[in-house]
């Protein structure tokens, strides 16, 4: 048998000011393509032969471009053309939150989905592998046999999720039955600094969809927590359930009910993961903390969730300090492109003069820097050939222990490696600023503290005050009424 795979990345949150073109994409092809999905040793050990697409991974930004899309789509529709005479059926990774600028009905996914669908007609098995953090729709998920997002938010479970759907697709390749997954939409709108999966009520709510899967009559249960960055029809939290056969339809029907019911009654409880304060006060923790490496996160510039990485003004309450308390501080990172122009051409040692912020408004308003470039190198190992965009550059400001990164595109830093790659030693720093919301699972293991701050910005946490125009309504928080009232 064969198996065509492909997969497409791109976290699109439309308050951002950069949008992502196709430079922006890691696009992998062949070989690289087929080890993106996390899985090739579970086709080939069952005899499965891997035609690859393309693999287009792109990191949280602004909406995708029209272009870029089209690019990427049109290899899709090229691959599954070119080995529809040979293919048993398709495994794809779709994010879920994607929007592109001037495609009808915004998200890239559906329309993906639509596209192959098209091409292969009604019978051909599709499996599709998802990041939690996406909006769904009954269309989505009825051109799909099988369905499965990551279970944990931090996503410690990407590997897993690939490798347990590529066994229940193998499954069904070998088992061969038109079965389709049952969807629910559950009006709520939540961010996912409040849907952590360490949390309640997300830990019940996880051990309802394992407890399903337990049954032996459903394939894979997921609870979508959606994606609340851009407006859209299908924005909202959503279950799936994948039953095992078509004899067990009504009782995979009966348990995403079940888990949708369960999930709703909850909506209250959803809160923010660990420690959250205003900048001021996380400030004040942090500096005055005894010991250990303290993080705080800019949540309201979270690049994860498609900021764009503009805002200095974390960086200006730190050079402010009256007192740095004898610590090092590194902010990681910020983006602008003159003064990444500038920085580029510069060595490891150069004394420098700049201003630093894209001035568009008060978060990123310039500032000037006098210091010293004391590293230099790439954000993270995937940018090996796209260098103009991977490369960060570190400067310390003058008379102050104060180190910023300068970065050219929002790249995240969300693991130590991360720093090794830059050129830094991250054991050097007392305290880190990164652009996350919730602490990622492998900074949250290496400090001591870690407090999200509440600041301003394109990912902004009172999501209760964002402006909803498009989304089905009633939705909570915007509307509270019973689930037998909607």
């Amino acid at each position: 048998m064969k198996v065509l795979v492909g997969r497409f990345s791109s976290e699109s949150n439309e308050h951002s000011r950069s949008l992502m073109s196709l430079d922006k994409f890691i696009l992998k092809y062949g070989e690289d393509c087929i080890d993106s999905m996390y899985c090739r040793d579970i086709f080939e050990k069952n005899g499965i032969e891997l035609i690859p697409s393309i693999g287009a991974i792109g990191h949280p930004h602004g909406p995708v471009t029209l272009q870029a899309y089209e690019f990427i789509v049109d290899k899709f529709k090229q691959s599954v053309k070119e080995h529809l005479h040979e293919i048993d059926g398709i495994f794809l990774f779709l994010h879920g939150a994607s929007k592109v600028i001037g495609l009808q009905g915004g998200s890239a996914e559906h329309a993906i989905l639509r596209e192959i669908r098209a091409i292969v007609g009604p019978y051909m098995p599709i499996a599709l592998v998802m990041d939690p953090h996406g909006n769904l729709s009954e269309e989505l998920v009825s051109n799909v046999n099988l369905l499965r997002c990551y279970r944990h938010s931090p996503h410690i479970d990407t590997k897993e999720t690939y490798q347990f759907m590529a066994k229940d697709f193998i499954d069904l390749l070998n088992h061969r039955e038109d079965i389709h997954p049952i969807y629910y939409r559950v009006p709520i709108i939540i961010g996912g600094e409040k849907s952590v999966s360490f949390d309640e009520p997300m830990v019940s709510i996880n051990n309802m969809l394992e407890e399903a899967e337990k049954t032996g009559r459903i394939r894979s249960a997921s609870f979508h927590i959606g994606y609340l960055r851009h407006d859209g029809p299908n924005l909202g939290c959503s279950v799936v359930v994948c039953p095992k056969t078509k004899k067990d339809t009504e009782f995979a029907d009966m348990w995403a009910r079940k888990i949708r019911e369960f999930a709703y009654s909850k909506r209250h409880e959803f809160h923010y993961h660990g420690n959250v304060a205003s900048l001021e006060d996380a400030i004040k923790q942090v500096v005055y903390r005894d010991q250990g490496t303290c993080f705080i996160t800019d949540s309201g510039d979270n690049v994860g969730s498609g900021a764009d990485g503009f805002n200095n003004y974390v960086l200006r309450q730190i050079m402010n300090l009256d007192d740095f308390n004898h610590k090092k501080y590194l902010v990681s990172g910020i983006v602008d492109f003159n003064a990444h122009a500038f920085l580029m051409k510069k060595k490891v040692g150069d004394n420098v003069e700049f201003d630093l912020g894209m001035d568009y408004d008060e978060l990123c308003q310039k500032i000037h820097i006098k210091g010293s470039v004391v590293a230099k190198g790439l954000a993270e190992e995937m940018y090996v050939g796209k260098e103009d965009i991977g490369t960060v550059i570190t400067v310390k400001v003058e008379n102050m222990p104060v180190y910023v990164v300068v970065e050219n595109d929002a790249i995240q830093y969300y693991e130590p490696a991360q720093y090794v790659t830059s050129g830094l030693n991250l054991d050097d720093y007392d305290v880190v600023v990164v652009k996350q919301g919730y602490i990622s699972a492998e900074f949250d293991a290496y400090a001591s503290y870690c407090v999200m701050a509440l600041t301003d910005g394109p990912t902004n946490q009172a999501s209760e005050k964002l402006v909803f125009r498009q989304i089905h309504r009633p939705m909570y928080p915007y509307d509270d009424r019973e689930l037998d009232e909607i």
